[in-house]
C-alpha cells in the first residue's frame, strides 16, 4: 500500500493508494507522534507501507521554512523504517478546495490534497 502525506503543522491530510484506487483517509491533528501512530495502524492492517510525502516549495521551486521541516520528517519516517518519497505539493491544497468547493477545519481538504500528492507520485513511476 502507497500512503500519500499533505503535512501541516497542525494537521496532516492522508491518502492511500490500494488495488488500484486512490483514496482520503483523514487527517492527523498534531504531531509527528500522532502521524507515526495512524502509520502503524495502517501498517498492522497492510504488511509494506510506502509513503509519499508533498514537499512544500516555492512558486520558483525553491525550499521554504515549511519544506525544511518536512525534509526532517522524512527522516524521521525513514528512522522509523518506512520507505519514503517526496513529491512537489506546489498547488495541491488549491487544487483540493477547488474540489470541495470551501475550506474545511475536519481535515477534508488536507486528505483531498494528500490524494493529489500521490497521483502525481503515481503518474511519476
Amino acid at each position: 500500500m502507497i500512503v500519500g502525506l499533505d503535512y501541516g503543522r497542525k494537521k496532516t491530510g492522508f491518502a492511500i493508494f490500494l488495488e488500484g484506487v486512490v483514496l482520503p483517509a483523514g487527517a492527523v491533528f498534531g504531531s509527528w507522534n500522532k502521524i507515526l501512530r495512524k502509520l502503524e495502524e495502517l501498517a498492522v492492517r497492510h504488511d509494506d507501507i510506502e509513503i509519499v510525502l508533498g514537499l512544500p516549495l516555492s512558486a520558483q521551486g525553491k525550499p521554504t521554512e515549511l519544506s525544511l521541516e518536512v525534509e526532517k520528517f522524512a527522516e524521521r519516517l525513514k528512522e522509523s523504517g518506512y520507505s519514503v518519497e517526496l513529491v512537489n505539493e506546489a498547488g495541491s491544497s488549491a487544487a483540493a478546495v477547488k474540489l470541495m468547493g470551501k475550506k474545511d477545519r475536519k481535515g477534508h481538504v488536507d486528505s483531498l490534497a494528500a490524494c493529489e500528492i500521490l497521483r502525481r507520485y503515481l503518474n511519476l513511476i
